[in-house]
Formats: C-alpha cells, structure tokens, sequence
C-alpha cells in the first residue's frame, strides 16, 4: 500500500541523487555537525528539566510537540509513504525509541552528565557493525581506526586516574554503574536507530516518517503513564518555559539527524554526533552541575576527536 502526496513517488530517488551530487563533503559533515549540537544541547536541557517531571512525561510533551510540526510540514509540503515495506522497521523504530529513550533519561537523571554521555561513543562501533549488515555500508581501515579511537577515548575519559591501571579499571567501573550499563544498552539501540530511519527513509518521506514515529511513540506512552499526567497541572511557568526549549531544541536535533543520515555513512554521523556530544558533556557539566574537568576528561576528549579526523 502506498500513501502518496503530489508526484513524491516517483520522483523521490531521483531528487535525493541529484541533491546529493550537489552537496560537498564539507557540507553534508556540517550537516552532521550541526545535528550534533543540537543533541549535545538537549542533552543538557533533558537533565536540567528531569529536575521537573518524570522521563514518561517528557517524551510525551516531546512526541506531542513533534507531532504538530510534522503535521504542519505534511500539509505544506508533499509526502511519501509505502507502507508495507516501512511497517516492520518502522514498528521497530518506535519500540527501540521509547524503550531506550526511557533508559537514557534514567541514566543522566542518576549520574554526572560528563560519565554518562561519553559512553554514548561506542554507538559509532555499533552502527558501523549494523549498517555493514543492513545497508551494506562500508568503511576504509583508516575510517574504522577513528572508529576505535572514539571508543578507547571514551575509556580514557572514564578513569578515575590518568594512570594505565586506572584506565584498565574504567571497565569495571563501568560495569559495576547501573547507570553506565543502562547507557551502554542505549547506546547499542541507538547505533540502530539511524540505520533503521534510514531504512524507512527510503519507503517514505521525512516529514510523514516524523509523522508516524511521534504519533505512535506519544501513543504508546499514554497508554502507560497516567499517573505522569498529573505532575503537569503542578508546574510553575518558569519550568514551562524550560520544557519548551527543551522539546524545541529536540526537534531541531531530530530534523538534523533525518537529513544526516540522508546524506552521510551512518556510522561517520555517529561518530560526529558523539565526539561532538562528549566535548559538550565535558563543558556543560562544569558550567552547570558543577563537574570536575580532569586531564583524562581533556586526553580523552583530543583522542575522540582524532577519531573523528580519521572517520571525515
């Protein structure tokens, strides 16, 4: 079955081509840059608001607010949808999001957000693994090496000491943190996340994908939440205005990421994404909670980012 608005149809691959042929290289990683500034910002404003509500409401007022966007970009704009081959990846891509979306905001709700994020970077790992799987992505040994950078920098950036005993340690502090453990399985879910969008991307238009992944997602939370409802009518203005930022700035970061991964290996967007989040977990944690900055934070942080270089 295929839902259809205007010529979308028809003329969908050949636009993605052509538009592809016109973006530079260095336009499609600004691309990916600027997506993974907006995530490192709402990861910020995701901790400061969890303070206020609980992570079941805040997904709803975020698919909630999702919702009337897309809405409004399907009614100006044409749309795509086949939705026989859209269905299994697109159910699963709902399933996968609200479950470990969940588990990341009960993360850095219980931990420091510069021990947290930074174990977001074995995404780009995954990804590479589940793209070479799904979409028969492949990347050149150099890339692969930026890869493994990301990781090992991310292992560095955990340990208690720059010391090689306390960086063979970082392991088993990460094993021994439930809140670590529980970013790890985000971690593993959302390096197939952007493989699956980008599965359903091509059996649908962005703006009708948005569509469906937020109508559904805000669905599913509804139905399980009630309880979570009642904390809305409780809050003060001030924490109104903050929520709103909040979702806003998701948005913007979820719209950036669709076009990412258009136009972009998902592991190099990934691996962008990260390196990009783990500076900002660095900087936002000493600015707004306080968070030590140490030399294994800052090494680990020029090691994630030699990983990038490789990858781009």
């Amino acid at each position: 079955m295929i839902l259809c608005s205007g010529e979308w149809y028809f003329k969908q691959k050949i636009l993605i081509k052509k538009i592809k042929a016109r973006l530079t290289l260095s336009t499609s990683i600004l691309i990916c840059t600027i997506s993974g500034i907006f995530w490192a910002l709402f990861d910020l404003t995701r901790k400061l608001t969890l303070i206020h509500i609980t992570p079941k409401l805040l997904l709803i007022l975020f698919s909630s607010i999702q919702i009337i966007i897309f809405s409004f970009w399907c009614v100006k704009e044409s749309f795509f949808l086949s939705l026989y081959p859209y269905s299994i990846p697109g159910i699963t891509l709902v399933l996968l999001g609200v479950i470990s979306a969940l588990m990341f905001l009960k993360s850095i709700r219980e931990s420091d957000l510069s021990l947290t994020i930074p174990l977001l970077s074995f995404s780009p790992l995954f990804s590479s693994i589940f793209s070479f799987i799904f979409l028969n992505e492949k990347l050149n040994n150099i890339q692969y090496a930026g890869i493994f950078s990301v990781i090992f920098g991310t292992l560095i950036l955990y340990s208690e000491k720059f010391e090689i005993a306390c960086f063979l340690k970082s392991i088993s502090n990460i094993k021994n943190s439930l809140s670590a453990k529980l970013m790890i399985i985000v971690s593993l879910c959302w390096s197939l996340t952007p493989v699956l969008d980008k599965i359903c991307l091509t059996h649908s238009s962005i703006n009708i994908h948005g569509l469906v992944q937020s109508f559904s997602t805000c669905l599913i939370l509804l139905v399980f939440s009630k309880s979570d409802l009642k904390i809305f009518k409780k809050l003060k203005k001030k924490n109104f205005l903050l929520i709103l930022f909040t979702i806003s700035i998701g948005t913007i970061a979820t719209i950036f990421q669709f076009y990412a991964i258009l136009y972009n290996y998902v592991p190099i967007m990934e691996s962008i994404k990260r390196a990009t989040g783990q500076l900002s977990a660095i900087i936002f944690g000493k600015i707004f909670f306080d968070e030590k900055i140490t030399k294994q934070k800052v090494f680990g942080v020029l090691i994630i980012s030699l990983g990038v270089n490789f990858l781009v």
